[in-house]
């Protein structure tokens, strides 16, 4: 039963981790119509984006800290044993969160058409990790996120 309820706890803490696509859309982008502007890729820069610290990190390595604990010493030495469990894997849950959500992504200069001074955006890889390369043609989209994608314009 402890293992089980540890699986599904360390699950839930995997899943908290974020990653960023141009090609997962929000929900409330959907069925919208979205403002959209087309330009020239005119710089690209490899960069690592960061997870995000999560709550539900920390009660998922609180949980499991405390759990973990509980079969340490007896008497107030187990209790002094389950609370720094808990702290422990309540504090290492909400960071950790950071590392394993970290991904592979570009910045992107982008000089858009009518436009003098050109746009950065930062954007997680697509679906194939590649990047767009100087020169190309992309559109850009505004909506809960934005993001980037070829063009055809």
């Amino acid at each position: 039963m402890l293992k089980k309820f540890i699986s599904i706890l360390s699950l839930l803490f995997i899943f908290s981790c974020s990653v960023t696509s141009p090609y997962k859309v929000s929900k409330e982008d959907s069925q919208r119509a979205l403002a959209t502007e087309v330009g020239n890729i005119i710089d690209v820069v490899p960069v690592t984006i960061q997870g995000e610290k999560s709550e539900v990190g920390a009660v998922a390595g609180g949980l499991i800290g405390g759990i973990a604990a509980e079969s340490i010493g007896s008497g107030s030495g187990q209790e002094i044993a389950v609370i720094a469990g808990t702290v422990a894997g309540g504090i290492i849950g909400y960071y950790s969160t950071v590392k394993l959500g970290e991904h592979n992504g570009f910045q992107y200069a982008i000089k858009l058409d009518d436009e003098e001074k050109p746009i950065v955006v930062i954007q997680g890889a697509g679906k194939d990790n590649k990047a767009f390369v100087v020169g190309d043609r992309v559109s850009i989209i505004y909506g809960a996120q934005v993001r980037v994608l070829p063009s055809n314009n």
